[in-house]
This record gives structure tokens, C-alpha cells and sequence, in this order.
């Protein structure tokens, strides 16, 4: 059983034992305010560390859990919704093959690449920013938070044509080798529409973050983008 895979079942015990029955509505005040941060705390450590689980089961389950109940009795609603999510990740957890493969880690970039071009000096680039740009993206989608992502993939697009000798991103792709084109284009051509969408998008009924579906589809070609952007720079790291 993985580090995490432990980790994971020690807060799911945290979750179970907490007293929260000690605590209802016609306590003083104080007391159910204390049980209710108590309570927060421990639901917010259990779902942060859930989240890093690769599991579209789980992670189904706990996109609609309220992390931030505002009564005691919001608690005891919280609580009924967690718990069966924890029943889910014991069965899940049971098999030790399911273990290894979920909480194995997941960069949206290979890691190394992005410390590799992170070494690069004497570059007429400050590559700084594109460095943060995919740490703070690989943190967000082994975290879940695919807004974020979808936000970061467009930003690094906009951010590297410098790089390629070009103005905007389309004329990164149109520059690039038959191969690379057709890979790069897909960034240029759906992932830039998919950080409009929920860039632009005004709140409405319909309107929802975007899922890991969304997002998913992109990896292959902004690693083969970090790739380009190392063979061009990678002759100058000293």
C-alpha cells in the first residue's frame, strides 16, 4: 500500500471518529461553533488529500461535496455525503494493484522536462514565468482544479512565441515542422477555446467548471511544446 494510500485511510479515520454527535442545535452556541470548525478541518484534510486520487469514481463523488458548512446541522449533511465516499475509497483501496495506479503521481508536464528547461541559463529569455506557469499547472491537476488548468494551458500559449521567433501562437504552429503542426494545432485550435470559454463565460444556470474530460486531451501536445521549446533552447544551458 502506497505512503498516500495510508495517509488517505488515517484522515478517512479522523473522519469516521469525529464526535459530531456530541454536538446538535440546541447546545450552547460556542460549543457548536467549536464542533463545527473541528468538524471543517477534518472533512477539508480528508477531501484535499481525496482529490489527489486518480479516480473518476471518487472524484465524481466528492465535486459535489460542500466544504463549507455554515451550521451544525449542515454538519450532520456533510457528514451522511462523506461517508459513503469513504465506504467507496476502502473497497477501492482493498485492491492493492488499484492503490499503486491512483495514487501514483501526475504531472500534466513531465516533471523533468520542465526542471530541465528550468536549468537553461546565459538564454536571451527569462523563462521564469513559463517555468511557474507549468509547476502551478501540474500542482492544480493533481489537485483537480481544472479551471485552473484550463486558464494556465492558455496562458503558456500566449507566453512562448518569443521563443519560436513569432508573434501569437498561430504563427508558432504555421512555422513548425508537418509533425509538430498538426500536434501544436490542436493547442492553437480547441485548448485556446477552451480557456475562452471559461474566461469569458458569464455566470448563468448552465455555466459549470470545466472536468478533467476537458483537459485531458492537451497533455501530448503541450508536452511535445515544452519539448520544442528545450531543443531550441537547449543549446544554450550552461
Amino acid at each position: 500500500m502506497t505512503p498516500e494510500i495510508e495517509r488517505l485511510l488515517e484522515l478517512a479515520d479522523d473522519l469516521e471518529q469525529f464526535k459530531l454527535g456530541n454536538c446538535g442545535p440546541s447546545d450552547d452556541p460556542d460549543m457548536q461553533t467549536a464542533y463545527l470548525y473541528g468538524f471543517k478541518d477534518v472533512v477539508k484534510r480528508f477531501v484535499v488529500a481525496a482529490r489527489r486520487i486518480d479516480d473518476a469514481d471518487l472524484q465524481a463523488e466528492l465535486a459535489v461535496v460542500n466544504l463549507d458548512p455554515q451550521y451544525i446541522t449542515d454538519a450532520y449533511d456533510v457528514r451522511a455525503d462523506l461517508i459513503p465516499i469513504v465506504d467507496l475509497f476502502r473497497q477501492k483501496a482493498s485492491d492493492p494493484a488499484w492503490g499503486a495506479l491512483a495514487a501514483a503521481p501526475k504531472d500534466f508536464v513531465d516533471a523533468t522536462l520542465v526542471a530541465r528547461i528550468a536549468s537553461f541559463s546565459s538564454q536571451p529569455f527569462n523563462l521564469t514565468k513559463l517555468v511557474r506557469f507549468a509547476v502551478e499547472l501540474n500542482e492544480n491537476y493533481r489537485r483537480s482544479n481544472y479551471l485552473s488548468c484550463a486558464l494556465l494551458i492558455r496562458a503558456v500559449i500566449n507566453h512562448v512565441p518569443p521563443i519560436f521567433g513569432g508573434r501569437t501562437f498561430g504563427q508558432v504552429v504555421a512555422s513548425s515542422g508537418r509533425s509538430v503542426k498538426a500536434i501544436l494545432g490542436q493547442l492553437e485550435e480547441s485548448a485556446r477555446d477552451i480557456g475562452d470559454l471559461h474566461t469569458h463565460e458569464i455566470v448563468d444556470g448552465y455555466s459549470s467548471p470545466p472536468t478533467k474530460n476537458q483537459i485531458e486531451p492537451y497533455k501530448p501536445a503541450l508536452e511535445v511544446l515544452f519539448k520544442e521549446i528545450e531543443r531550441r533552447l537547449g543549446t544554450g544551458a550552461g
